[in-house]
């Protein structure tokens, strides 16, 4: 089963998730005929960064972005008081997802993603980014098809072993990593599976823009990320969403 020919609305906290978690399946969205929009909620004040998410989503092929200006939940430069909105973490879910309802309303989409229940790799504002999607559609579009990306039980077991050696090394006082939490496998089934090795390379290109934070980011990371486009497609040849309504 293959989406095809709507409006697409990704929804993901921060700049670079629209690019590192679905920097190829959005390329293959476009391919199939749709048209995807971008809403980041957690960009917060960089200027630079903004820059860099927008030039990544202009080599994915996403057509427009909007955002909250919310901060980054392990952002501890940002005090909140250069745009008056607090970091995600502090914000009440009901009022992330009621700016989101608007979002979905200026957009009218047929077609919302998100992120996984589980944040992903187990990242707190990806969680709460799902959950606070998840109550602004069902509040403000009912009907429109609802996904959240999905990872295959190897690479959540594999992220809890990295985040507990992580938080050894953090005990032993070396530099801090973002914060994550260890995600669970949840019981959700897998709905549509897509493969996207032919748009890695895109996926690559538009990931330069993104050199400082990943540079900054756990070693699974930035291991993968300077793979090779044949050796990444082993871990990200394949594309998972699981139908939440």
């Amino acid at each position: 089963m293959t989406i095809a020919h709507r409006r697409v609305l990704v929804v993901f906290a921060h700049p670079d998730d629209e690019t590192l978690l679905t920097g190829a399946l959005i390329p293959r969205l476009i391919a199939d005929g749709n048209e995807v929009h971008l809403l980041c909620v957690a960009p917060g004040d960089d200027a630079d960064l903004f820059s860099r998410m927008e030039q990544a989503s202009a080599e994915l092929g996403i057509v427009n972005i909007t955002s909250l200006r919310f901060s980054a939940a392990d952002n501890v430069s940002y005090t909140g008081t250069e745009t008056g909105m607090p970091p995600l973490a502090d914000a009440p879910e009901s009022a992330v997802a009621h700016l989101i309802e608007g979002r979905i309303a200026e957009i009218a989409p047929n077609i919302i993603i998100t992120h996984s229940p589980d944040g992903d790799y187990g990242h707190p504002d990806h969680a709460f980014c799902h959950r606070a999607t998840v109550m602004a559609a069902s509040s403000i579009a009912p009907t429109v098809e609802f996904y959240a990306l999905a990872w295959p039980r190897f690479a959540l077991s594999l992220n809890r072993v990295v985040v507990r050696l992580l938080s050894g090394f953090r005990e032993r006082g070396t530099p801090k990593t973002p914060a994550v939490l260890a995600a669970t496998s949840t019981n959700v089934a897998v709905t549509h599976v897509y493969d996207v090795r032919r748009y890695l390379s895109q996926r690559k290109r538009a990931a330069r823009h993104y050199r400082k934070e990943i540079a900054q980011g756990p070693l699974p990371m930035r291991l993968l990320e300077a793979a090779p486009v044949a050796l990444q497609s082993l871990v990200l040849g394949k594309a998972r969403l699981s139908r939440v309504r």
